[in-house]
């Protein structure tokens, strides 16, 4: 099931994306899935005998570096 949202882009790169064809919806979809994921393995590193119920939730906005993510 999909949710509408409403995200702002900087232009010029939207713009940039949109002439190359990619799938804006995609590409942050599956940006925030890889994020999604990484942020749980560093919970998981961190507090190994925490479930995902009780471990630490990254604020609204966390945005991390895209070079901290694992590849």
């Amino acid at each position: 099931m999909k949710t509408k949202v409403s995200i702002s882009i900087d232009k010029e790169t939207y713009q940039k994306a949109h002439e190359l064809g990619i799938n804006v919806s995609k590409a942050c979809e599956n940006y925030l899935k890889q994020l999604i994921t990484a942020i749980e393995s560093i919970n998981q590193q961190n507090n190994p005998k925490e479930t995902k119920e009780n471990s630490v939730k990254p604020r609204a906005g966390f945005e991390p570096a895209t070079i901290t993510l694992p590849r």
